[in-house]
């Protein structure tokens, strides 16, 4: 294939820059129409938003690196190693295969009845009230029970928990505000002193610190079990947070597309898909070359940083059909790309989807539409789309 010389992006058009991540779709069109990878001097980052370049870097994991870092800091510039994203094979495999099967269809059937009662109880409180802040009555603390449930660590309280998971996506974004970096450390320093000593006999937190998981977490790299299950406790959180308040978001926007829902249950599968499709939580993921790599045409030099856009490839008029429509019954030929591929897939998904699914089917049967109450405030991380507050009015029967 003969290269071509990528395109080399103004600073105005650098994706980390508020007024692109505001309403970032008409700028992720403009980004895919100057190619396959384009290149931003001011941070010596390349970046890739349509569907086929993103599920290729995400895919060639042995070019695309997640060794030297996955965030926009290196693990040699930050000190963190989180060894799920950080990691290649072998690395990688071993820390996987030590709990991937805890995240399979058995346990997340097990999971499925203690999270129906909790969103039960959290959905009924919030239609009683009627008009709520979908964020703090619904998005932050569904996932803080969940991931309670998940890993045996008991919460330190749903507002705390949602600081420190918020944190952990600005720390990993580009110039975190040196508050987000304490608050990571007051989260691993209560983990250690009062979340792991406060779980249950029998928990996966318990396993993994104490036998390493399934399959061989290392007890000698002092903190591979302590970051393996911090990655787990927080990671789930904010991204969770972001699909429940974007989904409902969604839903307000098109109240058809609810009565859609309304008269056919049996779509919610395919609605939590097409959210996530249609306005993905994790903004961007990083990778690195090693050596130069060739992608579409482009060649990609040694020792780059490689930024995948994740909402930008799903919104790919290439690979989807009215890309920019949200729409729950439309048949969508190419996954989305909201969790990842390949061996970095996140391994969360199935946890994220049953949480999504389960408030679904609680609220289809009581709500006739979603209306909004107020000012919908996004919020400013540049690595999760969430919301910062979105009041809503239930309509129900």
């Amino acid at each position: 294939m003969t290269t071509t010389a990528p395109h080399r992006l103004p600073a105005g058009m650098d994706p980390f820059r508020p007024e692109n991540l505001a309403d970032p779709y008409p700028y992720y069109a403009q980004l895919r129409a100057l190619g396959p990878a384009t290149y931003l001097p001011e941070r010596d980052a390349w970046f890739v938003a349509t569907y086929d370049s993103v599920s290729q870097v995400l895919r060639n994991y042995r070019e695309f690196v997640s060794g030297l870092g996955s965030s926009y800091h290196r693990v040699a510039e930050s000190g963190f190693r989180f060894p799920f994203i950080d990691n290649d094979p072998p690395e990688h495999t071993r820390i996987r295969r030590s709990v991937q099967g805890h995240f399979g269809k058995g346990p997340m059937a097990e999971l499925a009845t203690a999270v129906r009662a909790d969103i039960a109880q959290l959905a009924e409180a919030a239609l009683a009230t009627g008009t709520v802040d979908v964020v703090t009555a619904l998005a932050q603390p569904i996932p803080d029970l969940t991931i309670a449930r998940v890993t045996g660590i008991p919460s330190p309280g749903t507002q705390r928990m949602a600081a420190w998971a918020d944190a952990a996506f600005h720390v990993v974004g580009p110039e975190p505000d040196p508050a987000h970096l304490q608050l990571i450390m007051e989260s691993l320093g209560w983990l250690g002193n009062e979340g792991l000593t406060g779980m249950p006999a029998h928990c996966l937190g318990r396993m993994m610190m104490e036998q390493g998981g399934d399959n061989g977490l290392l007890a000698a790299e002092g903190t591979e079990r302590l970051f393996a299950i911090a990655s787990i406790w927080v990671a789930g959180v904010d991204t969770t947070n972001s699909l429940i308040s974007n989904m409902i978001h969604a839903f307000t926007l098109f109240p058809e597309q609810w009565e859609i829902l309304r008269a056919d249950p049996s779509l919610i599968p395919a609605a939590v898909e097409e959210v996530l499709r249609w306005d993905s939580p994790v903004r961007v993921f990083v990778r690195r070359t090693l050596e130069d790599v060739e992608l579409q045409g482009v060649t990609i030099p040694a020792d780059s940083d490689v930024c995948a856009l994740f909402p930008a490839a799903n919104r790919d008029p290439d690979a989807f059909d009215d890309a920019d429509t949200f729409d729950i019954t439309a048949p969508r030929a190419k996954m989305h790309l909201a969790f990842g591929a390949s061996i970095h897939l996140c391994l969360g998904a199935p946890v994220a989807r049953l949480e999504a699914a389960t408030l679904l089917e609680h609220l289809v049967e009581r709500v006739v539409r979603f209306e909004a109450a107020g000012e919908a405030r996004r919020g400013i991380s540049r690595t999760v789309r969430n919301f910062a507050a979105l009041p809503t009015r239930f309509v129900t029967t």
